[in-house]
């Protein structure tokens, strides 16, 4: 058997079993000449590869890279575990105990900070949503998923790494030193505002921010005088689960529809409910919920939610659309693809999954005018232009005037 033929049928027989794990349903009668020719094609550049490249490259190697390259198509909670990150897997190994407390995607073929977590090692460090990663270490980044380039960005406690930074707007790449560090709690906070508004601000989700946010919303509810608006900033909050997202919207929902799932198998579409016993506020007040170009997953969740059943008004900026039902599907050598098998949708059926949220009321956008490594200015509330407008959105009842977006 020639060279060609041998990585041909290693090819084909991947290809096979990709196809049965991932449950593809039949191909209409003109597919299999097409699905035939992208498969020669792909052998065919292995082949060449194998043979001309300037540097040797085993079969293993490419077709791991192959693997990526198709991963890094989906969507950014898709990923390829190696054999023994898998295994780590099932074995219920937990991850590294510090992180920088980064979200990350790919972005026009970059990796690009979809939020970096509020007070965290990313953050402090200057890092900001939209930055473009070029270097980790000294080493340029290519051909990683977004989860294997966010397992590089977790460690041991005080490991430092290096980062060289690419922003819109800045003509020179920035050098910036992160050290890795324990997250902690999501630190809920909640204060009131004048005319009796109060704002709740939720960084990331966790499984324990449930409960620091039942505690601040009955605090709240407790108030004299009686509250007459809520507003709820999601800003730059792409950290959560689907579950932490349905149960932290049960906080102002109790038992009504969440968020449901659609996929192309009958067993991923499924309707979520929250809980009635998690119910806080018996009776709805005007709410307007804060998200920009940071808010996904969980965050994306309660948004939507919140609007289609509360009748919440979304301010600030369409959302990142990264909200999907993942599952972990074993490979013949060991390994694992983990895919998003279903799309989350509002109540109401608005898809969130590479679509975002539109905002109600949108955010003028301001030009580029702190290029400096300093962290993200954060301005207190009362200081906020968002939650200015978002406060005369309640005390009108009207929808607000474009509110300018300032650095959160």
């Amino acid at each position: 058997m020639t060279g060609r033929s041998r990585l041909g049928w290693k090819i084909l027989v991947v290809f096979t079993f990709l196809s049965l794990v991932s449950y593809v349903p039949a191909y209409p009668a003109d597919a299999p000449v097409q699905s035939y020719d992208s498969l020669r094609l792909l052998i065919e550049t292995m082949y060449e590869i194998s043979h001309k490249y300037v540097w040797q490259k085993g079969d293993e190697e490419m077709m791991e890279g192959a693997i990526r390259g198709m991963i890094n198509s989906l969507d950014p909670d898709s990923s390829f575990l190696t054999p023994q990150e898998y295994q780590d897997v099932l074995q219920g190994k937990k991850g590294q105990t510090a992180e920088a407390g980064v979200e990350l995607i790919f972005k026009d073929h970059l990796l690009t900070v979809a939020s970096a977590l509020e007070g965290g090692p990313g953050y402090r460090a200057g890092l900001r949503q939209g930055d473009h990663i070029l270097k980790i270490n000294d080493q340029m980044v290519r051909n990683l998923t977004s989860q294997e380039a966010a397992r590089r960005f977790q460690g041991p406690p005080n490991t430092a790494m290096k980062l060289q930074v690419l922003r819109n707007g800045v003509i020179k790449p920035l050098d910036l030193t992160i050290t890795l560090e324990p997250l902690g709690s999501a630190g809920v906070s909640a204060q009131m505002l004048k005319d009796s508004v109060a704002y709740i601000r939720i960084p990331f989700f966790n499984d324990e921010t449930f409960v620091q946010l039942t505690s601040a919303l009955k605090g709240l509810e407790r108030q004299t005088p009686p509250l007459k608006g809520l507003i709820l900033d999601l800003r730059n909050n792409a950290r959560g689960t689907l579950d932490q997202g349905v149960r932290n919207a049960s906080a102002w929902l109790g038992d009504k529809q969440i968020v449901s799932t659609k996929g192309r198998t009958p067993e991923v579409n499924q309707s979520y409910q929250g809980k009635a016993q998690d119910l806080v506020f018996k009776s709805p007040h005007p709410m307007v919920v804060l998200m920009d170009q940071g808010t996904g997953r969980a965050a994306e969740i309660v948004a939507g939610a919140l609007k289609d059943q509360w009748g919440a008004t979304l301010l600030g900026d369409k959302s990142l659309g990264l909200c999907g039902l993942t599952r972990v599907v074993p490979l013949q050598d060991g390994s694992a693809l983990v895919m998003t098998v279903a799309q989350c949708y509002t109540p109401k059926g608005q898809k969130i999954q590479s679509k975002g949220l539109e905002p109600d009321v949108q955010v003028k956008k301001a030009s580029v005018t702190s290029p400096a490594k300093e962290p993200p200015k954060t301005l207190a509330p009362d200081q906020d232009p968002w939650v200015n407008q978002a406060l005369e959105a309640i005390k009108s009842g009207k929808s607000p005037k474009l509110a300018v977006k300032g650095q959160s």
